[in-house]
Parts: structure tokens; C-alpha cells; sequence
């Protein structure tokens, strides 16, 4: 079992450094964002940046998903180069027609999202931005599903060292506000379809089969839906915010809902590399061990994430980054909010692991119930918790859409699937981590007492019954082994 679960953790390893490169340089436009704009007007690019995720899910409308699944499953060379060519003329000819609408009619989008017909210059360049976007989108799926991890991540962060030149250039430099954010963008993304032709040219031909599109839409159309409902149990708060408390707001909460990149991190290296692998070993026996295991690993270290981040946050939000610090004045009042977005975060993980089933099995189409449960939860509970608590009451909003989604996707798993998933273990994860990080949160701690409470983290779990035989005997001859060879 160890075996497959190192070569998961080498993919994750690669996709999780490159991330925290990619993320720390794309956090860097934090302090200049909110350094140059208050938060009445970063509300704006907030806004823009949600509705183009959830555009961006009607752009590939599950042909992403479907394409990962058969072209992984697909042995013959040339049978996965059809299923590469159907799937990028199809999009890319939609992306054409829908990204055409958008710059032909700007004005109804940025009525729709700013209440403001002014933004239409704004929604041509989100136009350009998705149609871009939607062309690399194939060529990094291939990268995953052939596992060239390091490869994916060079492409990924020079976009983001791009993007982040860019936005100085743009928004810094030459002052063009909220326009030079999605200018810098728009660039940044065609850039990086430059750098993906040849990828590109190595798998594209003149091929479109009207059966394979077919069965890839039947496959990947019930993920439209469910990623929509998705998006809207990430995004719906800062819409809530801006329409019942006000855009400071709606830009104080999304400001700080970026520190919970951190745990995003953890679930984009984990995301990245799982679906290759677990269809990988679909068909071993030992398969449904090895998944039930890896949900298990990743809560522990997503529990120490969780509390290592909320601990130190005011320490985080200090940092000095060139002449600005972290986070800029007036936005520090909402770290209150990062812990129940780390937590959000880790629940999204969960869910991310119990997708074997609905994957294995072809049965997406409980996916849009699952995840619609958990958008209609989003829903009720921002308009039931954001007049009172405001930013805290998006947050717990979103905490609970997303437990509710990994709550019945379990269920729906279990009935097609079956895991043995270590409960009594996830329970261990959560009782330890909670009780952590009640000391440190609410006792008014010196930094040395938080560090020596994250520290402990670890420890807790090896004197408490945690680890079973095979990991005992795998830390002995990992380190008490290397001590002995040594001597």
C-alpha cells in the first residue's frame, strides 16, 4: 500500500511546491491590490474574478473531467490523439461563439454583476481572458494525465510571475486601476498559450468524432451543473456582502478569503494529482485500502495546516512584502473569518477523495444533486447569517455547503463504491486539532506558546494510538533504521 501512496505523495510533492511558488508570487498581488485600491473598489476585480469562474465551468462544460477520465484509460496512441482533437475543437469552437457574445453585448454582464452599466470595457477583456484560458485548458490536462508534474508547473508559475510583472506594470506603474488588473491578465493568459504550442501541435489533428463527443458529453455534462454549484458555494458570500452589507464589505471579506490559500495549496497539489492515480489503480485489489488510507493522511496534514495558519495569522498578515506589508490597512480587521475558511477548504478535499466512486463507476449524474444540496445550504445560509454576522456569517456559509457536500457524496460513494475509510482515525484528526486550536485561539498565548502548541501537533498523534503497525514499523526503519546504519 505504501508503494502507491509515495508515488502519490511525489506528484502531490512537485504540484504542492510549484503551487506554493505559483500562489506565494500570485499572493504578492495582494499587497499591491489593496495597497492601491480601498476596499469599496476592490469589491470590483472581486466580483469580475468570481463570475469568471463560474464562466469558465460553462466554457469547458465538463469536457475537461470527461477528456482526463478516457484519454488516462485510452492505451492506443493514436485513439488518445482523437480524443484530444474532438475535445479542442469542440471547445475551442464554442469558446469562440460564447467569448464573441460576451465582447458583442458587454452591457447586460456588467449590469448583471456591478449593477453598473459602465464595466463594459472590463467584460471585453474577461472575454479574451476566457476564450485564452479555454484553449490551454486541454494541453494542461495532458500534462496531468501523463503525469509530468514538473513540466505542469514551470508552464503554471512563469504564467504567474507573468501575471504578477504584468499587474506591477499595469496598476503600479502605469495606474490604470481595476482595467490594468484584467489587462495584465489577458496578456498573461495568451502568453501562456504561446508557451503550450507545441504541446499543442504534438497531439492536435484534423480528427472530430461524433460518437466519441458524444460519449464525453454524457460523461462530462452532469459536472456543469455540479461546478457551478461549486463556484456558487465559493463565490456567493462576497455577492451576499456586497448586496446586503455593503461593497467595504464585500472587499474585506474576499481579501482575506485569499488566506486561505494556504490550505487551497494542499487541496489544488492533492486535486492535481489525484484523479490520474486513483484511476491508475482502479482495477487492484488493494484499491479501495489505498483510497481509504489517503483521505486519512490528508486530513492529518490538512489539520495542521488548519492550525498552524489560524494561529499565526496575525504574524502572516505583517509580512513586509517590498514596501507593503501583507495586507493592507483596514484589511486586517477580517482575519476572524481565515480558520473557517481553511476549514472550508480541507471539508472541499473530502470531497475531492470520495469522487472515486462517481468516477470509477460513470455515474456523474448524482453529481449535480450532491452539489447542489450543498449550493442550496450556501444559499439559505448566507441569507440567513450574513444580516447578522456579516463577513463571519458568509464564512460559516461557506464551511457548511461544503461539509454538506462531502457529507453526501460519502453517502453516494459508499453505495457504488465501497471504501473502508478509518472513521474512528478522522475523528482522532478532528478531536486533536480542535482541541489545539481552542488553547491557542482563545488564551491570549506569546508566540513561542502558539509555536510550541503546532509543534506538538505531531507528537499528539504517535502517543496517542494513531498510527497502526505498518506506519510504526515504517517511521522504525525511516529514522531509528538511519540511526543504527549511522553508528
Amino acid at each position: 500500500m505504501l508503494q502507491h501512496i509515495r508515488r502519490l505523495t511525489h506528484h502531490s510533492l512537485v504540484y504542492g511546491i510549484g503551487h506554493i511558488m505559483s500562489r506565494f508570487l500570485g499572493f504578492l498581488l495582494l499587497p499591491i491590490h489593496t495597497h492601491v485600491l480601498p476596499p469599496d473598489v476592490y469589491r470590483t476585480p472581486a466580483l469580475l474574478f468570481s463570475s469568471l469562474a463560474i464562466l469558465n465551468v460553462l466554457f469547458s462544460y465538463g469536457m475537461d473531467v470527461a477528456f482526463l477520465r478516457y484519454f488516462i484509460l485510452e492505451k492506443n496512441l493514436e485513439a488518445k490523439k482523437r480524443i484530444f482533437s474532438t475535445a479542442f475543437w469542440m471547445i475551442g469552437i464554442t469558446g469562440l461563439v460564447f467569448s464573441g457574445l460576451i465582447f458583442l453585448f458587454p452591457k447586460p454582464m456588467s449590469i448583471l454583476i456591478f449593477e453598473d452599466p459602465a464595466w463594459t470595457g472590463l467584460i471585453r477583456l474577461a472575454a479574451g481572458i476566457l476564450l485564452a484560458d479555454a484553449l490551454c485548458l486541454l494541453p494542461f490536462l495532458v500534462l496531468r494525465a501523463e503525469e509530468k508534474s514538473l513540466y505542469f508547473v514551470i508552464i503554471k508559475t512563469v504564467n504567474i510571475i507573468m501575471n504578477l510583472a504584468l499587474n506591477a506594470l499595469f496598476v503600479v506603474n502605469l495606474r490604470r486601476g481595476v482595467e490594468g488588473i484584467f489587462e495584465a491578465n489577458l496578456v498573461a493568459s495568451v502568453l501562456t498559450l504561446i508557451l503550450l504550442l507545441p504541446l499543442l501541435f504534438r497531439w492536435l489533428r484534423i480528427h472530430f468524432r461524433v460518437n466519441l463527443l458524444r460519449e464525453l458529453l454524457h460523461f462530462g455534462l452532469p459536472y456543469v451543473p455540479s461546478g457551478l454549484a461549486i463556484i456558487i458555494m465559493d463565490q456567493i458570500g462576497r455577492f451576499f456582502l456586497d448586496r446586503i452589507q455593503g461593497k467595504a464589505e464585500a472587499g474585506l471579506f474576499s481579501a482575506n478569503y485569499k488566506l486561505g490559500m494556504f490550505m487551497a495549496l494542499l487541496v489544488a497539489a492533492f486535486r492535481f494529482a489525484w484523479h490520474p492515480f486513483f484511476l491508475s489503480i482502479a482495477e487492484k485489489q488493494e484499491a479501495p485500502r489505498v483510497y481509504a488510507r489517503v483521505l486519512t493522511y490528508f486530513l492529518l496534514i490538512a489539520g495542521w495546516i488548519l492550525l498552524g495558519v489560524s494561529l499565526f495569522i496575525e504574524e502572516i498578515i505583517s509580512i513586509h512584502v517590498g514596501p507593503y506589508y501583507l495586507m493592507g490597512k483596514g484589511f486586517g480587521q477580517g482575519t476572524v473569518i481565515v480558520p473557517l475558511i481553511l476549514a472550508a477548504y480541507a471539508a472541499y478535499g473530502v470531497y475531492v477523495n470520495l469522487i472515486v466512486g462517481v468516477y470509477i463507476r460513470k455515474k456523474t449524474l448524482w453529481l449535480p444533486l450532491v452539489t447542489g444540496a450543498g449550493a442550496l445550504v450556501a444559499v439559505v445560509s448566507n441569507l440567513l447569517l450574513v444580516p447578522m454576522f456579516s463577513i463571519q456569517g458568509a464564512a460559516w456559509a461557506t464551511l457548511l455547503a461544503y461539509a454538506t457536500m462531502a457529507g453526501c457524496l460519502f453517502i453516494v460513494n459508499q453505495r457504488l463504491f465501497h471504501v473502508p475509510y478509518e472513521g474512528w482515525r478522522f475523528v482522532h484528526v478532528v478531536v486533536i486539532t480542535g482541541i489545539l486550536f481552542w488553547t491557542g485561539w482563545t488564551l491570549d498565548f506569546p508566540v513561542w506558546g502558539r509555536a510550541i502548541l503546532v509543534a506538538g501537533y505531531w507528537p499528539l498523534f504517535m502517543v496517542t494510538g494513531f498510527l497502526n503497525h505498518e506506519e510504526r514499523e515504517w517511521i522504525k526503519d525511516r529514522f531509528l533504521g538511519g540511526v543504527r546504519r549511522k553508528t
